[in-house]
């Protein structure tokens, strides 16, 4: 994900308006959704999650960039029960996260929590003015259809990456497959 922060940020790649996250941020959400699970009235988001909503964390990629301002959307991996990898688009304009994953699974526990946590962060980090126009109704979130990938189910961070890749750049997600995947994780 540092790579690709690096080639947006340096204009190697003609994308903008794109943030990229680590498993670090999708750790803190799980944890944070612990809490937000407790009870909404009691709920305190942690601060770390607006400092990511503001572009100031990851630390080794600052971008000063405030989502749903300066970022339409981000890209995520997300370590499932401990055992798997999958990717997230998340849009901010279109309110929507889009799931990838090779496993072909159609529901997806983790998601939920980005799903209900990242439109508090982004009403959070908002000016007052627009704070009042934002809802922070859950995003809908949408699995893109894989079938037939990862048959040794030991590529799935290989997937997750390469699906990132493939998305943000535009191209056929069905590029990557078993008999190439080999070679993109060399």
């Amino acid at each position: 994900m540092y790579v690709f922060r690096e080639r947006t940020t340096l204009k190697r790649w003609n994308v903008d308006r794109v943030a990229f996250m680590t498993c670090v941020f999708s750790d803190l959400i799980a944890k944070d959704y612990q809490n937000f699970c407790k009870g909404i009235k009691k709920y305190t988001m942690d601060p770390l999650l607006l400092q990511y909503g503001k572009g100031e964390l990851p630390s080794h990629g600052r971008t000063q960039m405030l989502w749903n301002v300066d970022v339409d959307r981000m890209y995520v991996p997300v370590w499932v029960n401990c055992n798997h990898w999958i990717a997230l688009c998340i849009s901010f304009v279109t309110r929507n996260i889009q799931v990838f994953d090779c496993g072909g699974k159609k529901k997806i526990k983790e998601v939920e929590a980005f799903a209900q946590l990242i439109p508090r962060i982004v009403k959070a980090v908002q000016s007052l003015t627009i704070q009042k126009h934002l809802h922070i109704t859950p995003y809908n979130v949408s699995y893109v259809p894989m079938s037939g990938l990862n048959r040794l189910q030991c590529h799935c961070g290989v997937y997750t990456i390469k699906h990132i890749e493939c998305h943000v750049l535009g191209l056929d997600i069905f590029m990557v497959n078993d008999e190439n995947i080999w070679g993109a994780r060399i």
